[in-house]
């Protein structure tokens, strides 16, 4: 086949993909099941003056930029802005899919279509997820990648910009400030606080300052303060759905309900192997994220390493998997960023071609694809699928990922600093001739 042929067979397989994912977002629209139109009366309470955080059994769950962001979107009626939300989130999957492929190097050439095509397929699911559930992760990891090709070309400020504006839409990206510290760009944690700071005070144009401040204040009361106080957790926590570290480790080490009884006469489900209480529980989540955060901060490239080739996309991709662990809600859909890391160990396996290298890409790429696949009802069943995600097949396979490509950059790293050649260093120095 054809360079021409091959390159067509991937534009229509991307066509026929978001054709499926239109059409669902669509259906699962017009049931009143999108997330987008489950928060419309969020929306009204943010623009009445109504109170917005603490109501019912959770309140809103991010500060209002969100909201204000979807405001456009509502003018259109409840079905039609669902729709139109979906296909904008849709344009946003495949930017970032593309943004993946052009930060390996030379406009993703070195994946080839079959590594694009395989990138595509493993990546599906969590994209297709977030589009018909009419989420935000689409948006917030939109803003990471921008922020990865940011800082690629060496714009620091516009870098940390980026990650400050989606940790002011849903806090994770703020964990963007650990790797600009490593990389000792003040540059780039300027711009980080600024994007923040810009993103937490753009709703006051609209609703006033102090209404802002307000808002701002009882989001942190429903969000952040239950875990800092050690309050016990609950069922947003340790529900199946849940795919972080604390609703894994919740699930697994505490008294707590894992899957709840749907229907009359059904029981709550426990999945637990230990029950630890409220102080025990924290010790070792918190060293869980701390094991986390120094795996991160170990496997990052140098400060002052050539940005081209794969290192940023390895170190973005870190960086996105770290801030699904640690949050303290990551649904199968908060997921959409799987496509750096799985990108980046698809090309590291077409750079190897044999050795150390290849076995830990494939290794990786295999555990994720069992574990992400294993989840799926057709699969398992509806019980079987819900028991693999209450022992968290999705925090495994992003776990899988997460010390594959760790790995691989700190073998990489060691390889520069001795001044060998890699896979890496290849691509990196083909990537600087071809720019």
């Amino acid at each position: 086949m054809s360079p021409t042929a091959r390159r067509r067979g991937v534009v229509i397989l991307g066509i026929v993909l978001s054709l499926i994912a239109a059409i669902q977002a669509l259906h699962r629209a017009g049931q009143g099941r999108a997330a987008y139109l489950r928060w419309a009366p969020d929306a009204e309470a943010f623009w009445s003056g109504d109170a917005l955080y603490g109501v019912g059994a959770e309140g809103y769950p991010t500060l209002p930029l969100s909201l204000l962001l979807m405001s456009p979107f509502r003018v259109l009626g409840e079905v039609p802005g669902a729709f139109a939300w979906a296909l904008f989130k849709i344009g946003l999957a495949w930017w970032i899919v593309t943004r993946a492929f052009a930060l390996v190097g030379r406009g993703g050439a070195g994946l080839g279509a079959a590594g694009k095509v395989a990138v595509i397929l493993l990546s599906f699911r969590p994209l297709l997820s977030d589009v018909t559930h009419g989420n935000l992760n689409l948006v917030v990891g939109a803003t990471v990648v921008a922020g990865a090709w940011a800082w690629q070309r060496e714009r620091d400020l516009r870098a940390g910009a980026w990650l400050g504006i989606g940790a002011a839409l849903k806090v994770t990206p703020a964990l963007g400030l650990l790797f600009l510290l490593h990389q000792r760009s003040w540059r780039g944690v300027c711009g980080l606080g600024l994007g923040a700071a810009v993103g937490v005070l753009l709703p006051a144009l609209f609703v006033g300052w102090e209404r802002n401040l307000e808002l701002a204040a009882a989001w942190w009361q429903q969000m952040a303060a239950p875990y800092l106080e050690g309050r016990p957790l609950g069922l947003p926590q340790t529900e199946h759905t849940n795919q972080s570290l604390l609703g894994v480790l919740g699930r697994l080490l505490t008294d707590s309900v894992a899957i709840p009884g749907r229907g009359e006469g059904a029981a709550d489900l426990s999945v637990s192997l230990l029950h630890l209480g409220s102080g025990g529980f924290r010790v070792v989540h918190l060293a869980a994220c701390g094991a986390v955060l120094a795996f991160l901060w170990a496997c990052l490239a140098p400060a002052r390493r050539p940005r081209v080739g794969p290192w940023t996309l390895g170190g973005f991709a870190l960086l996105a998997l770290a801030m699904l662990f640690l949050s303290e809600r990551s649904w199968k859909h908060h997921y959409v960023l799987l496509v750096l890391p799985i990108t980046y160990l698809v090309a590291q396996l077409r750079g190897a071609r044999d050795g150390p290298a290849f076995r830990l890409a494939l290794a990786g790429l295999v555990a994720a694809a069992l574990s992400v696949g294993a989840t799926g009802s057709g699969l398992l069943g509806g019980r079987g699928s819900d028991l693999a995600e209450a022992y968290g097949c999705y925090l495994v396979g992003g776990l899988a990922l997460f010390v594959a490509v760790g790995l691989l950059l700190r073998s990489d790293g060691r390889r520069h600093q001795e001044g060998e050649s890699s896979p890496s260093r290849i691509a990196s120095r083909a990537s600087s001739a071809a720019e």
